[in-house]
């Protein structure tokens, strides 16, 4: 106690005390607005809620959590089984019109790629003439084909190979 009373005697010591004191006050006022807004976030929660009406509340509140955490389970799983799925789905599509024949314009042939993730799926020519189209598909698998590519065709797969 003598301690405290030479040391406010001092110019420095008052200084010292008051600073500790703002501190001491600045640090229960945060408390106190941390309890304020914990106090009307349970009210929110909870409403005025007490006793076996509490704990009702809270078992509600539980329940809901726990369906909350099975459903989202279940998106993730479904999640994952629609990923797998996707991979056979077509994500590359492209096609090049041309002139298949000498002496023929207006580009009415076409080769169409459609190829998924895994770099498989199939080309698609029509080929078209003065006197009709006929029509060929190509198997690709895995980014190689299975039988010979026009010209057109290898370009059409060229544009979309992964290195």
């Amino acid at each position: 106690m003598e301690f405290l009373q030479q040391l406010y005697m001092t110019d420095g010591g008052r200084i010292g005390i008051a600073a500790a004191v703002l501190i001491a006050f600045g640090v229960g006022m945060a408390g106190l607005a941390t309890a304020a807004g914990n106090r009307r976030l349970l009210r929110r929660i909870f409403g005025e809620a007490q006793g076996q009406q509490f704990h009702e509340r809270l078992a509600a509140i539980l329940r809901t959590f726990e369906d909350h955490t099975a459903m989202e389970r279940e998106l993730r799983e479904s999640l994952t089984s629609l990923e797998q799925t996707s991979h056979s789905f077509f994500d590359t599509v492209d096609i090049e019109h041309y002139d298949a024949f000498q002496g023929q314009a207006g580009k009415f042939s076409f080769s169409l790629l459609m190829l998924n993730r895994n770099e498989s799926g199939i080309i698609l020519t029509s080929l078209t003439n003065t006197q009709g189209s006929k029509v060929y598909v190509k198997r690709i698998e895995n980014g190689k084909n299975d039988t010979a590519l026009s010209r057109e065709e290898q370009d059409l797969l060229s544009r979309h190979a992964r290195a």
